[in-house]
Formats: C-alpha cells, structure tokens, sequence
C-alpha cells in the first residue's frame, strides 16, 4: 500500500459589494490562505493604522494639500492591503465600485478585513499547527523509533 499525501480543504470567504437600495452587484470569493496572508496583512494593517492617525492629525488649519496628500496616502495603504486580501483584479472592482472614494472604501472594507479574515486566518493557522504537532510530537518519534 502506498503512502498518501492528502491536499488540505480550501477555506473561502463571500465578499459582496451592495449598492444602497440592496442590490448586489459583485460578489468576490476571497481565498483564505492563512501561511502567506496573515504575513501580509499584518505589515499593511500597521501601515494603515499610521496613514489612519496621521489624518487625524490634520486638522482644518493645515492646508488642503496636507490633506489632499493624508488622503492619497491614506487610499494607497488601503489598496494595498486589499490587494493582499483580494488580488489585483479584484481590487480594482472595488475601486471601481466606490469610485476613487477611499474613505467610504475604507470605512466599509477594512472592517470586513479586520474582523473576518485576520480572525479566520488566525484559526486556520493556530488548527494547522496544531494538527502537524499531533502528528510529530516527541512522544510519537521515540516509540516509532523503539518499534524498529
């Protein structure tokens, strides 16, 4: 009998962008991958946090270019991380959707992000590593070991 190298179940997540009277217009399946996304995600979601105080500290003295460049970084570091989160061309249907207004974008987005998939991919991760240490604890190698 020959020894069997099994592929591990797909997680996925629905992302629908909705249009104000409820209509549907895209439904993006986001493949949850938690060894290379959570990696990603957690240097854009630091950068996002910054491009989000930085914001905040313009205030309606500074100048409209100060806030203009706030809300162009601002929109950047989003995109950014949907890229992570969604791929290119996904992304793109975003943007496209909310029509450049990375504010609204990020209002309704990153939320999506934070509470759904860095959580999902954290579970994903933590039964990963909780399966490969069942099957190589120290324990286990000593008596396979003895057998012989």
């Amino acid at each position: 009998m020959a020894y069997q190298a099994k592929r591990k179940k797909s997680y996925e997540e629905e992302f629908q962008l909705v249009e104000d009277d409820g209509t549907v217009v895209h439904t993006l399946h986001v493949a949850l991958d938690a060894d290379s996304m959570v990696r990603k995600l957690k240097n854009k979601h630091v950068a996002l946090v910054r491009a989000l105080q930085d914001l905040q500290k313009v205030d309606a003295a500074s100048s409209t270019q100060e806030l203009t460049q706030g809300v162009e970084v601002l929109g950047n570091t989003v995109v950014d991380m949907l890229e992570a989160v969604f791929g290119a061309q996904d992304t793109r249907t975003i943007v496209e959707f909310y029509q450049e207004g990375y504010v609204e974008m990020c209002k309704e987005v990153v939320p999506f992000i934070t509470d759904v998939v860095i959580p999902q991919c954290g579970r994903i991760a933590k039964d990963n590593k909780k399966e490969i240490l069942s099957k190589y604890n120290r324990k286990q190698r000593r008596n396979k070991l003895f057998e012989r």
